[in-house]
């Protein structure tokens, strides 16, 4: 303990005497180590941390698959009829439920407030095993049609909205205008992911789910055997239950399903139940993974230049090492001498990266993906704790061990008889050196290119053609409340009433209303068959729906290519819009103006006629392909939820105010939950890529500089080892040309080593880069270049300095000096 006590007290006083040396060193090792054990943290929360909720490792995710409809949809949500079947026949699940999000205003005096409403069947308390904290569950008798009007309250809404009061038990709220007796308020332990898990992958709001209500089929629902597959399904298995063992029985009342279909519906119908976790995680692994192994390079990288800095103080103490070997002192003695200096820089970096880690954390909690942010606030936690104490003792081996074996294997002969005082480094020194300036280039250069991939891959998803523009439009949400706006009659005339006052307005240009905003999703799909077509039902095509009001595609400036647009005379005739796609896929060579469809699962309706054809736009998704689109005007179907886009001569952050109260003039308990430009709405749906480039940007940098720092290192010191020979190859009479020269061969020969295996090593990992790329190949020559380039000039910048002061050396002072 004395010994150790000693060597501790030896290595601080020597680290003091170099406090250049120690700050970096100590600095480096505490962002390399910090950043890694925010990312770890982050990582570990969404990958590896079980989701709270009692043996969540039982909690599996219902879905449907129908063979007809795998091109365009894999998976698909639960179907009514087919969760009943479940439910009776099932002998692998304890329990199941099926749920379906919705956004309803709630009245609380004023203007309503827009909240999150979870409609699920009563199984749902038994699938998370939960029960409320004050008063009960709904009841089955509570989920039929006419009896589903009581409430559960989430703990957030309750503290906050009824500042808590046990008291709401037994009273009524208002949610969509009609009056919800509150049976019940859940604990604060309990939390549901957010809308776009529960509400299916194309709901595009965050928020958490503030209300639960009991979920009525009607008698039509429960009839249709191939109706609409819209809810969200969720089994707990019984112990000893596997998934593949539950799917095996699901898919064989699957097959008893689908072999009672008539010709008409006739489908093949599959199941797939996978892990709730897995689900929730999703298309997040493959970045999360890319961050974590990007930022452990970066401590690899950071751990490369401290051995460096090592090997050079090493090299500097040869004569104390041999001193040392020749009184005696056993290898084991060396090796312990020579580490305690890392130790203690270790010991610091490790503190100081814990300190930045516990700061970082908290601030991802932002960047948590949505559908994953239910677990209350991010910390440093144990798991950062353990992982940031192995990460410092794996860095004290990785940065100490080598410089500590070079010195243990010291021959003091050789050192003691040297006839220089400067003698120089041994060859096995500086290849080493070289290795790891390479090794450290090659890290480097993987972390560029992936950088500079994923920059031009989210430039080409901004500048993607969306057959749209956003600039000075302005959007609106609108959520109309179910009891006063129950039937079309009620919500034309105020969309009507709605649409006119707005375009009054000073510097308003156009003024559209739409069933779903712009890249926020879908929500109506349907099959339409066009005359002459005698497929069965499941065999004809499916398109996208938007119900749109005349002046929409004005407000969006989307282009007319046949046809002419909807107009307010036209009120109560069938017309339609097809996107140019969808006319070419459904009259290939034909004019598809005049042409006329009726939606499949409405035979018996007035079939639409089209007036015209619009161009494509990227409506759902800015990285999905043009999607099949259909517009129908919104006297034909209207719903109480809706965006408005208003296109204006002004800022559109100035008609804000406006807007809202515009709305509010027509009818004060219509809810506005948000008011923002169109333009940020486009920003918002590359968020995620944005942040995992930012953060790829942030280590690359950093990288790139800490890699350009350990070649200045090597040169410098081996240009200070070969003082006396570059100045007798002067007093020769070479030229201070060839002087750079050879500096700058012997420090560029590693980094161009380094760059060719840097390059090699991301063209490996190439496949899976590209699921994460968008028009933009991993292997594209330009930006592979262009990241060679990048390394080549930060070597020669970092080569140059040396190389000067090599050139300057004066020949006859430094030989005087020897």
């Amino acid at each position: 303990m004395r010994q150790l006590a000693q060597d501790l007290r030896y290595a601080v006083r020597s680290l003091a005497k170099a406090p250049g040396f120690t700050l970096t060193a100590v600095l480096t090792l505490a962002v390399g180590l910090g950043a890694t054990t925010a990312i770890f943290t982050f990582v570990y929360d969404v990958l590896l941390r079980p989701l709270p909720y009692n043996h969540s490792e039982q909690l599996v995710v219902m879905e449907e698959q129908v063979a007809e409809f795998r091109d365009m949809y894999p998976k698909l949500p639960m179907n009514a009829n087919h969760f009943i079947t479940w439910q009776q026949n099932s002998q692998s699940m304890e329990s199941m439920a099926v749920m379906k999000e919705s956004s309803m205003p709630l009245g609380i005096g004023g203007h309503p407030l827009q909240v999150d409403v979870l409609s699920a069947t009563p199984g749902l308390f038994s699938v998370f095993s939960i029960g409320p904290q004050l008063g009960r569950a709904f009841t089955t008798q509570e989920a039929q049609p006419g009896n589903e009007r009581v409430v559960l309250l989430m703990n957030s809404l309750w503290q906050e909205q009824f500042q808590g009061d046990p008291g709401i038990l037994g009273k009524t709220i208002t949610l969509n205008g009609f009056s919800y007796t509150v049976i019940g308020v859940m604990p604060n332990s309990f939390r549901l992911p957010v809308v776009q898990t529960l509400g299916g992958p194309d709901r595009a709001h965050a928020k958490p789910v503030e209300a639960l209500i009991p979920l009525a089929f009607s008698k039509d629902q429960l009839q249709e055997v191939m109706g609409d597959f819209d809810y969200f399904g969720l089994a707990r298995l019984k112990p000893g239950v596997s998934a593949a063992q539950a799917n095996a029985e699901i898919n064989a009342l699957q097959h008893t399903i689908s072999a009672g279909l008539s010709a008409e519906e006739k489908a093949t119908l599959s199941a797939v139940l996978t892990p709730f976790q897995d689900v929730l995680i999703g298309n997040n692994r493959m970045p999360l993974l890319i961050l974590l192994a990007a930022v452990a390079g970066l401590l690899v990288v950071g751990c490369i230049n401290i051995t460096n800095l090592l090997l050079a103080r090493a090299v500097g103490r040869r004569n104390q090492m041999a001193i040392a070997a020749a009184l005696g002192a056993s290898r084991r003695e060396i090796l312990r001498i020579a580490m305690r200096e890392t130790i203690v820089i270790s010991a610091l970096g490790g503190v100081l990266g814990i300190v930045l880690a516990a700061v970082l954390v908290p601030l991802m909690q932002y960047y948590l993906p949505s559908e994953l942010n239910f677990r209350g606030a991010l910390h440093l936690d144990w798991a950062g704790a353990v992982c940031a104490l192995l990460l410092t003792t794996m860095a004290t081996l990785l940065a100490g061990a080598l410089p500590a074996w070079i010195s243990s294997r010291t021959q003091p002969q050789e050192v003691l008889h040297s006839e220089s005082r400067l003698a120089s480094e041994s060859r096995a020194s500086k290849r080493v050196r070289r290795v790891l300036v390479a090794v450290e280039v090659a890290v480097s250069v993987a972390l560029v290119l992936m950088t500079g991939l994923l920059s031009v891959s989210l430039a080409q998803l901004i500048h993607v053609n969306r057959g749209f523009e956003a600039d000075r439009t302005i959007t609106a949400e609108i959520d109309l409340p179910r009891k006063s706006y129950s039937d079309q009659s009620s919500r034309i005339p105020f969309y009507k009433e709605l649409l006119e006052r707005l375009r009054r307005l000073p510097g308003v240009e156009s003024v559209g209303v739409v069933s779903q905003l712009p890249l926020a999703g879908d929500e109506w799909v349907d099959m339409i068959r066009v005359h002459g077509d005698t497929r069965p039902i499941m065999q004809i095509p499916s398109e996208h729906f938007r119900w749109i009001s005349p002046d929409y595609f004005a407000a969006l400036r989307l282009p007319l290519t046949a046809g002419r647009f909807l107009s307010d005379s036209d009120q109560d005739k069938h017309y339609a819009l097809l996107s140019a796609q969808t006319a070419h896929s459904l009259w290939p060579g034909k004019n598809p103006i005049g042409q006329q469809f009726n939606r499949a699962g409405n035979p018996d309706e007035a079939p639409f006629t089209v007036i015209g054809v619009v161009g494509d736009a990227r409506t759902i998704s800015l990285a999905q392909p043009d999607p099949m689109m259909v517009y129908v005007p919104y006297w034909y179907r209207s719903d109480t939820t809706s965006g408005l886009l208003v296109r204006t001569r002004q800022d559109p952050a100035i008609m804000a105010d406006t807007i809202r109260k515009t709305i509010w003039s027509i009818d004060p308990e219509v809810s506005v939950p948000t008011v923002r430009a169109l333009g940020g709405i486009v920003s918002d749906s590359v968020a995620n890529r944005r942040f995992e480039m930012d953060l790829l940007l942030l280590f690359a940098i950093s990288a790139l500089f800490l890699a350009g720092l350990g070649v200045y290192g090597v040169v410098t010191y081996s240009v200070v080892q070969r003082q006396r020979e570059l100045a007798l190859r002067l007093a020769l009479g070479a030229q201070k040309t060839n002087i750079y020269a050879l500096v700058l061969r012997e420090g560029l020969i590693p980094v161009l080593i380094g760059a060719a295996v840097g390059v090699g090593g991301a063209f490996g990992f190439a496949r899976i880069i590209s699921s994460l790329l968008f028009q933009v190949s991993p292997y594209n020559p330009f930006i592979v270049g262009a990241t060679v380039l990048l390394l080549v000039i930060v070597g020669g910048a970092a080569c140059l300095l040396p190389a000067h002061r090599a050139a300057e050396v004066d020949p006859m002072q430094a030989l005087r000096a020897e």
